[in-house]
């Protein structure tokens, strides 16, 4: 058992990053789960648990949290107008098996693995958003040509490392021409579809797994999700108020030397 002092810790850094991943669920259109999942793979590994057990029930637990952030985050959106309906009945299929197909395939694959697939992800999202560009006409059109099958790939990478699709689907709204505020509230919805059939998935490919900590369903740590959703449900509201009402240029800035921190600390765990 952990000590009173340092479990009160955890929970208040739980806590905060729930707070955190919610104002960034709100102002970016992203679950929240680019945050989420290293501060829980950290934590595992802080107490002790294998890292191929500390990234699976990382993923599991941060699309655990998604569902709700991401529900919040587009109800918020929506009272806005600034959530396109039909480009998400359009997607949601394609998005939703996608999403299955991903978390499948995270059973298959060894927590190292993921480990670097989520931090070079972490580092191209990062370099994407900073140098973003409109794409050409030529580009613009081709994209559009294959939508279905960007939103399925949408769905799987996300759902494979454990993010709600935002930092894949908002770069690519903005450079297509969509406004910021489109771009984002839409990408709520998307989050919603990848992570509610994905989060069912590490739910039961966990459940025979051995050496997980305890209060575990599958691979969704519940003390972990219920703080987190706490400090989500406080803060998305506040996260769509600011990208409402303030610029985002050194906000967009901060997050990303957040990711590539993020990255080179997994990166010198797994060396290390």
């Amino acid at each position: 058992m952990l000590e009173i002092d340092i479990f009160f810790i955890i929970s208040l850094l739980l806590f905060f990053t729930g707070f955190i991943s919610g104002i960034l669920a709100g102002f970016f259109g992203i679950g929240g789960g680019i945050i989420i999942v290293p501060v829980i793979y950290h934590l595992f590994n802080f107490l002790d648990f294998s890292e191929n057990i500390s990234m699976h029930m990382a993923i599991g637990t941060s699309l655990a949290t998604i569902i709700l952030a991401s529900l919040n985050s587009v109800i918020e959106h929506k009272k806005r107008s600034c959530v396109d309906i039909s480009l998400l009945d359009k997607w949601k299929y394609t998005i939703l098996f996608g999403s299955l197909f991903g978390a499948v395939l995270a059973q298959l694959i060894e927590g190292k693995v993921l480990i670097i697939l989520f931090a070079f992800f972490s580092f191209f999202v990062a370099i994407r958003m900073f140098f973003n560009k409109p794409y050409s006409n030529k580009t613009y059109n081709f994209l559009k040509s294959i939508q279905k099958i960007i939103s399925f790939l949408i769905g799987t990478v996300s759902s494979l490392l454990g993010i709600g699709g935002g930092t894949l689907s908002v770069p690519l709204l903005l450079s297509c021409g969509r406004n910021i505020k489109k771009a984002v509230g839409t990408s709520s919805g998307i989050g919603f579809f990848i992570s509610l059939p994905a989060t069912i998935i590490f739910l039961l490919a966990g459940l025979n797994i051995e050496d997980k900590p305890q209060y575990s369903l599958g691979f969704i740590s519940i003390i972990p999700f219920f703080l987190i959703t706490l400090g989500t449900f406080v803060s998305v509201p506040m996260g769509v108020k600011i990208m409402h009402n303030f610029n985002d240029i050194l906000i967009k800035r901060f997050f990303c030397v957040l990711l590539l921190i993020s990255a080179l600390k997994m990166l010198k765990d797994l060396i290390v």
